[in-house]
């Protein structure tokens, strides 16, 4: 999932031959301490980074948007503190013996915030939207094992002819083309949230604004203004109310870290998207344990437009400005919280894969800069004759210092001509999605534990690939892989395919991103141990304190 800023953990694969049935239900929900005293007003104040382009399950492609979407929905299953799947929508399901045939059963006190019932028949509609080509969705690769997915995703199928039905009113199947290990986790993602059919058709586009919005999750919309915030508030009718504590939610797009910072000392917010880097070492002294910072599976990357010249057709221009960059110095001197340097677009931790190296990354700075000059020289270029480019990013404080600190290593290093190009989040998607850029900041968070989630960005085809990357053997070698039923072969071809991606240089990893919040110590519930960073506000609540700013 794409993110807008700057949690390393293995996570499982569900056998193919599992039935999984009913899970305790306290596993997801707040778990209140016994002798706890709750504050009288259980209001959340949590700021988000920027803007939500859409509050549309499946059109959402950030984490922004997935932020607020876990909240007000809520898929068949769902993850726990932990980021473990759990029974969500449906109580239980049943796997085939095969791994191809998934049996969901709905909960029968499932309902939406309308009151009226979540049946089989909302839960077929909303995984059939994430592949109408109607719709649009950046995510509809998402789902490409299930049956006639692609088929229709390409317009040559109807959306009715997915592998997906309603058995009876509270009985979803869904059939595979492949055996899938991480499927589970895929029902569990954001964009396959159950929305409910009548709302949406009654609506259309229009059915996300408040007083049109019927939510399935833990909360309901009650307002969204741009430049203001948006605002939930406790859904009484969602199948685990009982065990929610928090009544609203105040979610603050706020880009400027420095802003957010201020608000969360003021008491204005309980939990910050981001901090600012500068200050990292600072407010580690002065906030202790309210300042929560841990990497998680995610990648932090720099795309260059295939597509077009300079980088159309010439690896060596890649290659140099890739060797050129000291990711170490950006790791511990511009951002400076912890980051991983990666060469890998897969990050360590990444279940089932070893990360890959070049063979370069033993040399010593000088070495490696020669060689850069070397190459960069090789493409065409030089210092009397430099390459003149712009980098794109979106609007935020730590962007700009790493689009500072490549342009210096560029031009220091090579004689590149940087000009840097800062745009609004939702702008910036667009301009990078539609290729209208030349280089531009990447940044991803898995869907789920696997390297897939990182390695299908540079499919060919794929929505999301923002490098527009084109090599058939890496395609080959991903449709491969997504064939292979034997895990430890799958993980071989995926690493040979990542290894002929990273000898094309399509893109330059740079780092595994940090997740770093300040987090009030009267917000209980949050234990930091989703390793995709998930949050859910259900599991949360507000301790009573004293010396707490006034909600």
């Amino acid at each position: 999932m794409t993110l807008i800023k700057t949690s390393v953990c293995t996570r499982f694969f569900v056998p193919a031959f599992l039935s999984l049935f009913s899970l305790t239900i306290n596993a997801y929900a707040a778990e209140v301490p016994a002798g706890t005293k709750l504050a009288k007003k259980q209001i959340f104040n949590v700021g988000i980074g920027a803007e939500a382009p859409t509050l549309d399950p499946q059109k959402g492609q950030d984490n922004v948007s997935a932020r607020i979407g876990y909240d007000l929905y809520e898929g068949l299953a769902t993850e726990n503190e932990k980021g473990d799947i759990v029974p969500g929508i449906a109580s239980k399901w049943d796997i085939s013996k095969d791994g191809l045939t998934y049996t969901f059963y709905i909960r029968p006190n499932a309902k939406f915030s309308d009151g009226s019932p979540i049946t089989a028949e909302d839960a077929v509609f909303s995984i059939r939207r994430l592949v109408d080509p109607k719709l649009a969705s950046p995510y509809a690769e998402l789902i490409s094992m299930v049956k006639n997915a692609e088929s229709i995703a390409s317009g040559k199928a109807k959306p009715e002819e997915l592998g997906v039905k309603a058995i009876d009113p509270n009985t979803v199947q869904i059939t595979l083309t492949k055996s899938t290990p991480y499927f589970l986790k895929l029902v569990a993602f954001a964009n396959l949230a159950i929305v409910k059919k009548a709302n949406v058709e009654k609506f259309g586009e229009q059915f996300t604004q408040p007083g049109n919005l019927v939510s399935s999750g833990a909360y309901k919309l009650k307002y969204w203004k741009i430049g203001d915030k948006v605002t939930t508030e406790r859904n009484p009718n969602y199948w685990n109310n009982s065990k929610t504590v928090i009544d609203t939610v105040n979610y603050f797009p706020i880009s400027d870290v420095n802003t957010e910072l201020q608000m969360f000392q003021t008491g204005q917010l309980d939990f910050t998207y981001d901090i600012p880097s500068d200050k990292f070492q600072d407010l580690k002294k002065t906030l202790g344990k309210q300042l929560f910072a841990k990497p998680y599976l995610s990648m932090y990357f720099i795309d260059f437009n295939n597509n077009i010249a300079p980088f159309k057709n010439n690896p060596k221009l890649r290659q140099a400005l890739s060797m050129a960059i000291d990711r170490k110095v950006i790791a511990e001197k511009v951002t400076g919280r912890g980051e991983i340097p990666s060469y890998d677009i897969v990050p360590f931790g990444t279940s089932s894969y070893k990360q890959q190296n070049y063979s370069w990354e033993k040399l010593t700075p000088e070495q490696r800069i020669a060689e850069a000059q070397k190459l960069y020289k090789e493409a065409g270029y030089s210092k009397e004759k430099p390459l003149t480019i712009s980098y794109s990013y979106n609007t935020n404080a730590l962007h700009k210092k790493v689009a500072i600190a490549l342009s210096s290593m560029w031009e220091q290093n090579l004689g590149v001509k940087v000009s840097l190009t800062n745009q609004e989040w939702k702008v910036f998607l667009t301009e990078r999605m539609e290729g209208r850029y030349v280089t531009a900041r990447d940044g991803w968070i898995a869907d789920y534990n696997d390297p897939s989630s990182f390695l299908d960005l540079f499919q060919s085809k794929y929505p999301q690939n923002n490098s527009k990357y084109k090599n058939p053997k890496y395609d080959e070698l991903i449709t491969k892989a997504s064939l292979e039923q034997n895990l430890e072969k799958r993980s071989k071809i995926l690493e040979q395919a990542s290894l002929v991606m990273m000898n094309d240089y399509p893109a330059i990893p740079l780092y595994t991103y940090v997740t770093t919040h300040l987090v009030k110590s009267h917000l209980g519930g949050h234990s930091g141990n989703n390793p995709l960073d998930h949050q859910y506000t259900r599991n949360f609540y507000i301790i009573d304190n004293l010396t707490s700013a006034s909600r």
